[in-house]
């Protein structure tokens, strides 16, 4: 008879814990940190969630690995609260810019991630076009090879930008030569920057010219910005600025008004307003 009550007993206890198992230990909340273009339930079909997901049997390895195979999604970290809820941390690859190549447009993220393909070259007009990158294979899902390591300065060149909130002031990037890197302001200014060495310091003083360009309505023309905290401005019309000979501003030191070679008055005192932010050299 007691053996009899000790097995009710434990079918009793067994079906209990069957029933907190289905039903109070079942992942039921998933909350998703990080996103804005992708759904949480995006992200919870990556993880490898399901209905039957159980608080006890998460596997994190497993989860990371499905939502890193997720294009638009970097796993960071998870975190489980008692009893039934999944918190998932991710970063969100979001489209930074857009490459041109045998008639179709790839959209590409940040870290050279290909998001997108489309053969209507009319979308994604906002974003920066790459161009002049040997591209051996170039596939969604993929980082794109090249014959160059242009990837990589390609990379660094948009998170750099980025970081400078001056992204969207560029309408190409050009690193067909890694080692002289041009860009094009939407407004229609040519920018050359060298190498991909000190970007922060070179897009830094491109910013700065570009800025007092446009304030004080100079023509389009070309910005050379090779050295860190120096630039050179060449107008691209030059019977426009009859009057503007020459001028050399440094970040560091003011030459001699006699050294500035017939420049202006008025072009002279424009220019020197410049000199707290960087070094300018305009002819």
């Amino acid at each position: 008879m007691r053996m009899l009550v000790l097995v009710c007993i434990l079918l009793i206890f067994v079906s209990l814990a069957f029933i907190l198992r289905g039903l109070v230990f079942t992942i039921r909340n998933v909350k998703v940190h990080g996103i804005s273009l992708v759904s949480w339930q995006d992200v919870a079909i990556s993880a490898g969630l399901s209905p039957a997901s159980n608080f006890f049997n998460l596997d994190e390895a497993h989860i990371r690995k499905g939502i890193n195979s997720n294009r638009y999604l970097i796993y960071q970290k998870m975190e489980k609260v008692f009893p039934n809820t999944l918190v998932l941390y991710v970063q969100e690859r979001q489209p930074s810019a857009r490459i041109n190549y045998i008639g179709i447009a790839y959209i590409m993220a940040d870290d050279g991630m290909i998001l997108e393909r489309t053969k209507d070259l009319t979308k994604f007009t906002d974003l920066m076009t790459v161009s002049g990158m040997a591209i051996g294979d170039i596939h969604v899902g993929n980082v794109p090879s090249t014959h160059f390591p242009q990837v990589d300065v390609c990379v660094n060149i948009i998170r750099e930008l980025d970081q400078q909130n001056f992204l969207s002031q560029i309408k190409d990037l050009n690193v067909a030569n890694p080692a002289s890197i041009y860009m094009t302001s939407i407004d229609g200014y040519s920018i050359h920057i060298g190498d991909a060495k000190d970007l922060q310091a070179k897009i830094g003083t491109v910013r700065a010219v570009l800025q007092a360009l446009r304030k004080g309505s100079y023509p389009i023309g070309v910005i050379e910005a090779t050295v860190p905290g120096e630039a050179t401005y060449r107008p691209d019309s030059v019977s426009r600025l009859k009057t503007h000979e020459t001028a050399i501003l440094s970040k560091n030191d003011l030459f001699p008004f006699e050294t500035l070679a017939k420049l202006s008055q008025n072009s002279y005192n424009k220019l020197s307003k410049w000199l707290p932010a960087f070094g300018l050299f305009y002819m």
